[in-house]
């Protein structure tokens, strides 16, 4: 099992990084080709639960994955039946499930054909298969100024997080690559676009909080302890400026179906 980069992020990441994912996975859940209702869905990297969250608001029966137990554990009492695994080999029979949703957890793996194709063989006939990454072209001067003042403060950029950004993140990175590596897997009726999201956050304090919710800094705020990150996030807002320029990321979306009938 690959280790779990999140494990100390849950909390974080469901109260500041989800002000970023969850609309995104709204949206994502939003571009199913058939309604929900009733259908078994799996959530796939289900994180802290953003895409369950849209899935059980359109009453769908949800069974959700992923590969930290730190995440799963968010709120775990309140969320759907869940268990650790890996995208790439998922504990689950052949055409179990209706559907399968994956938000940002495809951006991990450097075969991310071999993700889909799993999601596929997991998914009935004709279900549909949806997912999410972050376009290539996604950048953002207020983000990046936030993770400059994080360097002048102590913290060091992960190894782990420089191997995802530079091996695995840039695979799926545009809809033509996207689209090629659905059609890979054997998906079919395979629909892709690259957009940016209004995703609501408008104020630094807002972005600071999107940005600080993800895992590569987590080992770094904990040493600091509450009250030095605290002082830190108010540092790192003033650098962000006010009026900030919404922060729109840039999104690949796909949808496919898997081949054969209902």
């Amino acid at each position: 099992m690959p280790a779990d980069h999140y494990a100390q992020s849950g909390e974080r990441w469901a109260l500041g990084a989800e002000l970023v994912y969850g609309p995104i996975a709204a949206e994502l859940v939003a571009s199913s080709p058939h309604p929900l209702t009733g259908r078994v869905v799996l959530d796939a990297g289900a994180g802290t639960g953003a895409a369950s969250t849209e899935l059980h608001r359109r009453q769908a029966r949800i069974v959700a994955v992923d590969l930290s137990a730190g995440m799963l554990a968010w709120h775990a009492a309140s969320r759907p039946p869940c268990a650790v695994a890996d995208i790439r080999a998922l504990p689950l029979g052949n055409a179990s499930v209706d559907d399968a949703v994956a938000a940002f957890v495809l951006n991990h793996l450097t075969e991310p054909a071999e993700g889909l194709a799993e999601l596929g063989r997991v998914t009935r006939p004709a279900g549909a298969v949806l997912a999410a990454v972050f376009g290539n072209d996604s950048h953002s001067e207020a983000r990046d100024r936030i993770d400059a003042a994080a360097l002048a403060a102590g913290w060091q950029v992960p190894d782990w997080y420089r191997q995802l950004k530079t091996a695995a993140a840039p695979i799926l990175g545009t809809a033509a690559a996207m689209a090629a590596a659905a059609t890979a897997a054997g998906l079919t009726a395979v629909h892709t676009e690259e957009r940016p999201v209004d995703v609501g956050v408008t104020r630094a304090r807002e972005l600071v909080r999107y940005r600080l919710g993800h895992p590569i800094f987590a080992t770094w705020l904990d040493a600091l302890g509450p009250h030095r990150a605290e002082t830190f996030a108010s540092r790192a807002e003033e650098g962000v400026r006010e009026p900030m320029e919404p922060y729109r990321p840039t999104v690949v979306f796909l949808r496919a179906l898997v081949p054969g009938f209902a």
